[in-house]
């Protein structure tokens, strides 16, 4: 256990924490453990002070904590007021599991992994099709849904519904489709009752390579652990489930048939340590799924003032994927007049980290905030609604089509199941199909 002094920035940052916000509703639990950056540390050390040093595999600093429910609400209360982002740590229910996550972190490995030979821009035969379809009502009309809920909060009844209806609502678009399936993701063991949800198109030509799209799906309000607090979360992100749900629409709505298999997913419990989707990503790697490529959308619908049109996340994101997101703004979304960014979200900032952190190559494009914080300044809060964003889905509109191009691009299209030309031999086609 180390102690080090804090500076009086960050004590003076605690005592407003403490004294201007309630206590939490729920009863804290026992002994749990978070895995944060030595520099996120140094600003929570007097809300939970026992912890250990520890590296990833990059060299970079890392602090093991203890922190118990209560402790861990306010150091997501902590990050997001005064590190003016989200995230910020992985959340483990025992010790063991903790140490064996960093035992097995291979971030180094995902940033330095070389394009899979997927990273191709060929396809604009599907996605020029598919962009003129996105429409921001079936987006809106998504986000007013998922924020119409008291909460979506993990530990909530209201976080397993919200999971549910994502699931029905997402395999009713594949229209009955035999190669469409939905599940929830139940093997997390510390996500609550709230279950994931993956919606899989498989492959029709290579099945065991897979794309990955996804957003979570829960939402918190501040540093409360109450499971009926009010907490829309209409941009924290219902905006991203509901980009995702518009990029399912559009492609079920063709009757895409991609090459490679595609996985849709809403993560659990990501407001509470990345949780839905480190359990996903541990067990992809522990089974061998061949992931080539994960998207991340995390807060799609707020744009302000005179900031680009969407930012990549420079750090802890594959550097070959990166640069195939930003060729595929400039093809399809440039010439729509849209500009584009970048900025670091540091250390387990959103659940693309989590991939990341399991040896996959991921990348993540958010919303650009405006000239004050890269991101939505009312996440977290009442105020996350559809009425404090324009009353639109404008913006998530954007995303959709980037999302699109992302999938069409990665996972491609498979050859006609009576197509002479390409037949057995389609791997040597010259086209992206």
């Amino acid at each position: 256990m180390i102690r080090p002094v804090l500076p009086t920035l960050f004590l003076t940052a605690w005592a407003a924490i403490a004294s201007a916000t309630p206590a939490p509703d729920a009863a804290a639990a026992g002994p749990q453990y978070i895995v944060t950056s030595m520099q996120t540390y140094q600003g929570i050390h007097a809300i939970a002070p026992i912890a250990q040093p520890r590296r990833d595999s990059l060299g970079t600093p890392l602090m093991l904590v203890q922190a118990d429910a209560r402790q861990q609400a306010r150091i997501t209360h902590y990050v997001h007021e005064y590190e003016h982002r989200c995230g910020g740590y992985f959340a483990f229910d025992s010790l063991a599991d903790a140490e064996a996550f960093l035992a097995g972190e291979k971030t180094a490995e995902a940033i330095a992994a070389p394009a899979r030979g997927a990273y191709t821009i060929d396809n604009q035969a599907t996605v020029d099709a598919w962009l003129p379809q996105v429409g921001d009502l079936a987006i809106y009309e998504t986000i007013s849904h998922l924020s119409s809920y008291r909460n979506r909060y993990y530990a909530s009844p209201y976080g397993r519904e919200a999971a549910e209806w994502i699931r029905d609502t997402w395999l009713a678009l594949a229209g009955g489709r035999a190669d469409v399936t939905a599940e929830l993701f139940t093997a997390c063991t510390n996500c609550s009752t709230q279950p994931s949800v993956i919606l899989t198109i498989r492959g029709a030509e290579l099945p065991d390579e897979v794309v990955v799209v996804g957003a979570h799906l829960d939402s918190i309000n501040g540093q409360s652990t109450n499971p009926e607090q009010i907490a829309p979360g209409a941009d924290d992100d219902a905006s991203g489930i509901a980009t995702i749900t518009e990029i399912i629409r559009v492609a079920m709505a063709g009757d895409w048939r991609p090459r490679r298999t595609v996985k849709f997913m809403g993560y659990a419990a990501e407001e509470v340590g990345l949780r839905g989707s480190t359990a996903i990503a541990r067990q992809f790697a522990s089974t061998g799924v061949d992931v080539v490529g994960v998207l991340q959308l995390d807060m799609t619908n707020y744009k302000a003032g005179p900031v680009a049109d969407m930012k990549i996340i420079s750090d802890y994101s594959n550097a070959a994927l990166k640069t195939f997101l930003a060729e595929l703004f400039d093809t399809y979304l440039a010439p729509l007049g849209l500009t584009r960014g970048s900025y670091a979200c540091n250390y387990g900032c959103s659940d693309h980290a989590s991939w990341t952190s399991a040896g996959f190559p991921a990348v993540m494009m958010a919303e650009p905030g405006d000239t004050q914080a890269p991101f939505f300044p009312r996440l977290h809060t009442t105020g996350d609604t559809l009425a404090n964003m324009g009353d639109s889905a404008v913006n998530s509109a954007k995303f959709a089509r980037l999302g699109l191009a992302f999938v069409g691009e990665l996972a491609k299209t498979a050859a006609p199941e009576n197509d002479t030309i390409f037949g057995d031999d389609f791997d040597t086609a010259p086209t992206g199909r």
